[in-house]
This record gives structure tokens, sequence and C-alpha cells, in this order.
């Protein structure tokens, strides 16, 4: 589709017109905060024209494809691009690289179109590689201590992940060609090189997701750099390895029961260990860190039963419940994380009373928290129904572990909203009027989602 193109390739062209801009000195910082702008609404209307366009469109000769699930992963990264730039407004100009952070974002989001999209594994190797480096780079932007740490950390997992996602490259050309939508790997699961593939995948895309036990790095990373830059990272980078893992899952290891069954277990390990975690701290960043992991795992129990020999009406149900999971994860999660940088962290005392006189951003914090809980009719509670409802069909020893560890997290939600909106000891923080706005933005967002969430299926069904 030609006009989807268009649309990319100008968000595109926004990331290499900021560096030229921002050349000319900082009286182009408002140019360049435009430009950002329409290169990300630019690049939502593309998600939308995809979106509605009621079938899977193919892009260079079928390279590319994207259909309705990828359209609204692509639509989530969109709503967390704009909740960014609503938070950080001209912020990131107090940075050393001030403008790469506006150039890197619109950047990460043209290589998430072609790695949620992609369907042969040299589109894979270059978008994997586009959206690790820019990510690297973007989580080391603010130059503060811990955010250098926390990227230096993030280049050796990202390394790693590298080497593994090539060695599966490797195997998969030689024994299956180029096209992800090869079988052999169901095939032959017992053959040496397609075990030693499937290994490497696995670990690959555990370290990129945060699947237990290949998360030891998340917490390092989002718990501590920057919260900014990590709205960036796990808000947009990550929604694009979602629609790769899930495209590669569903077309390849279709109907392999011992694929399901291991998906099964990390699942079960990864919500839990996740969820338990974030009862430890008072840390509302790496609280929201190990959440993010907890929700990494709800994701595999569905993408459990994608692989699993059911029938395709509940496929597609958990299809939909991982994408709506997708984006009430990110339309929580990124205006959460861009307020810790401006707020503080430690909900005990930073944050302690920090909304108790500011009605509008208070009500919209525990609108996102109660989606992330999964509370109707937010979007995340039909993300959640279409996810469980599958599960339930798949194994309700696992729905029985998924739902318990819903509960948890309640645990741990409530006490960050109680600390953030009681009455303070002494006189608290004030929140900025932009990350007020995307505070609110996201709520706004999350409750008109939610309305609409049930019209998703359409989609799909």
């Amino acid at each position: 589709m030609l006009l989807v193109e268009i649309l990319v390739y100008a968000a595109l062209a926004a990331s290499l017109i900021i560096p030229l801009l921002a050349s000319m000195g900082r009286e182009m910082s408002r140019a360049i905060l435009v430009v950002s702008w329409a290169g990300v609404l630019s690049f939502t209307l593309a998600s939308l024209t995809l979106l509605f366009a009621g079938k899977p469109v193919e892009f260079y000769s079928g390279l590319v494809s994207h259909d309705s699930f990828t359209a609204l992963i692509l639509v989530g990264a969109s709503l967390s691009a704009i909740l960014v730039l609503a938070a950080v407004s001209l912020d990131a100009y107090r940075w050393p690289s001030h403008p790469a952070f506006y150039s890197l974002t619109l950047l990460i989001l043209f290589g998430v179109f072609y790695l949620a999209g992609a369907r042969n594994i040299l589109m894979v190797a270059a978008s994997w590689l586009l959206v690790s480096v820019a990510s690297y780079v973007t989580i080391a932007l603010p130059g503060d201590r811990d955010s250098r740490f926390a990227a230096l950390r993030y280049v050796y997992v990202g390394a790693a992940a590298t080497l593994l996602i090539a060695l599966w490259l490797s195997a998969h050309v030689y024994a299956g060609g180029g096209d992800l939508s090869s079988t052999y790997f169901t095939v032959l699961p017992r053959e040496p090189l397609v075990s030693l593939a499937l290994t490497a995948a696995l670990a690959a895309f555990g370290f990129k997701l945060g699947i237990f036990p290949f998360h030891w790095w998340l917490p390092s990373v989002y718990g501590r750099a920057d919260g900014r830059p990590v709205a960036v990272v796990a808000g947009i980078a990550k929604l694009g390895f979602i629609g790769l893992t899930v495209r590669l899952l569903v077309e390849s290891f279709s109907g392999s029961y011992e694929a399901a069954l291991i998906l099964a277990v990390l699942s079960a390990l990864t919500m839990t260990y996740g969820n338990v975690a974030a009862l430890t701290t008072t840390d509302l960043q790496r609280l929201l860190a190990y959440s993010s992991i907890a929700h990494v795992g709800y994701m595999l129990a569905a993408m459990a039963v994608a692989l699993s020999a059911l029938d395709g009406q509940l496929l597609k149900l958990a299809l939909a419940g991982i994408a709506l999971q997708s984006i009430a994860y990110t339309t929580a999660k990124t205006p959460l994380f861009s307020i810790v940088a401006d707020a503080g962290r430690d909900f005990e005392r930073e944050l302690k009373g920090l909304l108790a006189g500011d009605r509008a951003a208070s009500i919209s914090i525990a609108i996102l928290l109660a989606s992330l809980l999964g509370i109707p009719p937010l979007l995340g509670f039909w993300g959640k129904l279409y996810m469980f409802i599958p599960i339930a069909k798949y194994s309700l020893i696992l729905l029985a572990i998924a739902l318990a560890n819903s509960g948890v997290s309640s645990a741990y939600y409530i006490r960050a909203l109680r600390n953030i909106t009681a009455s303070p000891g002494e006189a608290p923080g004030r929140l900025h009027d932009t990350y007020r706005l995307s505070v609110i933005l996201g709520a706004f967002i999350t409750i008109v989602l939610g309305l609409i969430a049930p019209l998703a299926l359409i989609l799909f069904l």
C-alpha cells in the first residue's frame, strides 16, 4: 500500500532531519519538537491505515506483511511515542546528546514497522539490529552514571541475544530457507541442528522480552536508567519484539506440543517471579520493571495457546488478547516510567503525597494501575479476558496460576497508589505540567480503548 509506505518513510525522514536542525543551534529546539510530532503522527496514521485495511497488506514482494495483529502492535507503539513526546517535550534538551532522543525515537518506530511485520530472515536481521542498536543508545542519552551503567549492561545482553538470533537465522537458512513460515522446526524437532536453533531462538527472544530465566538484566536496565528513555524502549521497541515473537511462533511452530509446553512452563515462572519480586520493593521504577516481566508471562501463556492444537477461533482470540494487552501495557507503562524521572522513585518517601492535591492526575494514575491490574471496563481487562479464555481451554492449571498472579499484583499496585495519593508528611514535590498531561492522556486513551475493545474482535473473528 503506497500510502502506508509514504507515511512510514515520512517518519524516517523526520528522524534524519532532526540532526540537521540541531546543527543550527538551540534556537531550533521547537522546530525539532514540531518535526518529531509530525513524524510520530505520520507513523500513527500509517498504523491506523493498516488496521482498517480489512486484510493483510504485503510490502516489498512479501518480505514484510502486516495483518490485524501486527497493525494493533504498531498502533500501540504509536501511542507510546505520543505519550513520550507529550511528557518529555523540550526536557531532553538538558541532556548531553539532546537531539538524538527525538531522532532515535522515530528511528525505533521505523524499525518496529519492519520488525513486527518481517517474513524473511534478512528482514528480521536488519530490523533486529536497527531497533536494538537504537535502543542501546537511547538508554544512555541522559548521560548520568546510572543510565550509562544500564546502557552498558543492555549492550552486553543485546550482543548475546544478537549472536543467538544469528545462530538461529543461520540454521533456518540451512534447514528451511529464508521464509519464516517454514514448518521444518515442527517436523524435525529432534535433529541436532534444529534443537540448537530452537534453543538459540528461545534464549534470544527470552533476553529481549525478559522471559525467566533470561530476565536478570531487565531490572538493572528498566529499573535503573532514566525513566524517559526506558519509556521509549519498554513502550515502543518491546512491542516490535512481541510482534516478531508471536509471528515466528504461529508461523513456524504451530501444532508443536513440545514448544507449547515449554512456553507454558516459562510463562508460569516468568509471571510468578515478576509479581513476587515487585512485592519486595518500594522503588516505583523497579516495581514497573518487575511488573513488565509479569506481563510478558501472561502473554507467554497466550502464546502457548497459539501453538497448541486448538481450533482457529481460540487462536484468534488469544492473538486479540496479546495485542490488546500489549497496548494496555504500553499506554500505562510509558507515562508511569516518565513521571518517575520527573518526580522521584521511592513511593514511601519521594513520591509520598505527590498527587494529594491533584485530583485529575491522581485519578489518572489510579486508572493506569487499574488497567494493568485488569479492572473492567478498562483496556487491560479486555486484554486479560481475551487471553485467559483460551488459556482456560488449554490448561486450567496455567489459568489458575495466571489468576493467582493477577491477585498478587493488586497488592503492590494498591500500595503504590495509596502512598502517591496519601496526605504527605511534609511539602511534596510537584509533577510538572507536561508529565501530568502524559498521565492524563494515557488514562483517557485507556478508557476510550477499553470501551471500544470488544469491537476489536471483529478484526480477528
